[in-house]
């Protein structure tokens, strides 16, 4: 049931017919609610609801009418969807990234995508945790599992090379990092997910073709991300350093290895010229190309291979949200989705034995 608390509505007690009215949408929330954001995605258009939700994003300005507009993003576990609130909504607490509101909203759809044009709005006071995506799986189990992969790799430079690097103070910046600020494994933990899966992805690639490094392709896919424990913060959400904006994890990583590389040479390590070249192009061309943001392309076979899985595990994860968040039955395609501009078929094949 709705605790109206909630969603505090300021009307004179002596207009009786607006109290009138006020219980009927009572009545209405209650029987329409709570409501999660994957079950939202697929209310019709024109329906009323109440939920609670996170503030992952909001940006105001002003109209043409000179009203101000809010946008806002909002998730919870099982996804995340878009908001607008007018100055006609009924706000009680500071709106702002990070808060957990109790909403009263209705169901729309703009651009050809579901939006919430928000009625009511409080701001909670609870703790965001619960509504924050997180690994499925536990991170001792995640960690356990790369440093399997570190032991697996039997060249001793690069085996030297990741004992120095992953570090206990280094181990606690990697497991709470995210892997992105929106598109793909953006929570705490999503960058240790994101790195287990593209290393397994690589071994097992790797295994297909017989003139690749297996070394150096796990040593790749391990340190590839490595930039993003310093182009990334999170309070609540991650958000990017300032670092991370003037530079980008690619860079960052790519002076991090290189900073390593060479206190190993000062300590009296060997670590081989070729194994530092191709090391490096990995980690610069492991985007793919100028485009999105390498500075280099990839430019041996397993800096290509890196890139390829690195790319897939990102598409993949994006694939699989939006099976899971779409649940029209009579339309197995999502709507168009402008930023990756294509939709998504959701339809699943499962083999029924008798």
């Amino acid at each position: 049931m709705l605790d109206w608390a909630l969603i505090p509505i300021q009307l004179p007690v002596h207009k009786a017919g607006l109290i009138d009215k006020l219980e009927g949408v009572r009545r209405v929330v209650n029987n329409k609610g709570p409501f999660t954001v994957k079950e939202l995605k697929n209310l019709p258009s024109g329906t009323q609801f109440w939920g609670k939700f996170l503030v992952q994003d909001k940006t105001t300005r002003k109209t043409r009418e000179g009203k101000n507009i809010t946008h806002l993003s909002i998730s919870d576990r099982s996804g995340e969807i878009k908001a607008v609130v007018w100055d006609s909504c009924q706000l009680a607490g500071i709106l702002e990234t990070g808060a957990v509101i109790g909403m009263l909203g209705d169901i729309g759809i703009y651009n050809q995508q579901t939006q919430i044009t928000a009625k009511r709005i409080k701001v909670l006071d609870e703790e965001p945790q619960s509504y924050m995506k997180s690994p499925v799986r536990e991170l001792k189990e995640l960690k356990q599992e790369l440093e399997d992969k570190m032991d697996s790799i039997r060249d001793p430079h690069m085996r030297s090379l990741l004992s120095r690097i992953f570090t206990p103070s280094m181990w606690q910046e990697f497991l709470a990092a995210p892997a992105a600020k929106v598109i793909h494994h953006n929570y705490n933990g999503g960058l240790i997910e994101h790195t287990l899966i593209v290393s397994e992805l690589c071994d097992k690639a790797a295994q297909l073709y017989p003139d690749i490094n297996r070394d150096l392709m796990i040593t790749g896919a391990i340190l590839h991300d490595i930039g993003k424990i310093k182009e990334f913060r999170i309070d609540v959400l991650p958000d990017y350093t300032e670092i991370g904006k003037l530079v980008g994890h690619i860079v960052l990583g790519y002076e991090f290895i290189s900073r390593e590389i060479a206190s190993m040479r000062e300590a009296g390590l060997d670590f081989p010229d070729l194994l530092e070249k191709m090391l490096k192009n990995m980690i610069l061309g492991h985007h793919g190309s100028l485009q999105f943001g390498s500075p280099v392309l990839p430019l041996s076979p397993e800096a290509l291979l890196l890139h390829a899985m690195d790319d897939l595990d990102a598409k993949l994860y994006v694939f699989f949200n939006k099976i899971v968040e779409h649940q029209d039955e009579q339309n197995p395609f999502t709507p168009y989705d402008t930023f990756h501009e294509q939709q998504f078929y959701t339809s699943r094949y499962r083999h029924e034995e008798e």
